[in-house]
């Protein structure tokens, strides 16, 4: 008895995997233009909030001026390479008796993209951070109460939303 062999011709598959790649290679460029552009935006984000915070920080301290705490959020947002950037420090004219400091802080997604700035034509970041100024009690006491609008005025326009 003669054992027998058994061959299999079946057919390797040429070109597949060429065409799978075709197909699938758009889709993942696709996918990682779009994980750059979110990055990018997050970026973009966190300097805002970075720019108006330290910005508030350096105008809160007796003696400061609003052109101070513009130099210092402008700094930060030249350091990250941004550009258009709106800086608005309120009020405009730091005195002895200023409770409260806002610094607000925008920076248009278009001109600051990396890959696709078409996709966000009218994308603005925006930052505000609002900070108490060293000054005596009675002066701090009167900035509790301009807190406590501010809190109610942010609550009414996000309940809006």
């Amino acid at each position: 008895m003669r054992p027998t062999q058994s061959f299999s011709y079946k057919r390797k598959p040429r070109g597949a995997t060429t065409i799978e790649f075709a197909l699938v290679f758009p889709l993942i460029l696709l996918f990682f233009a779009f994980m750059f552009e979110v990055s990018r935006v997050l970026m973009l984000q966190h300097t805002a909030d970075t720019a108006a915070y330290e910005a508030a920080r350096a105008a809160m301290v007796p003696g400061a001026t609003a052109a101070e705490a513009e130099q210092v959020a402008q700094q930060l947002v030249d350091d990250a390479g941004f550009s258009l950037v709106d800086i608005q420090v309120t009020p405009t004219d730091i005195t002895d008796e200023t409770a409260l400091i806002t610094v607000s802080v925008s920076i248009p997604v278009n001109n600051n993209s990396w890959i696709a700035p078409t996709q966000f034509a009218n994308f603005v970041v925006n930052s505000e951070v609002t900070l108490m100024c060293e000054r005596p009690p009675l002066i701090k006491l009167s900035a509790l109460t301009d807190l406590g609008a501010k809190k109610e005025r942010m609550q009414n326009n996000t309940a809006g939303l």
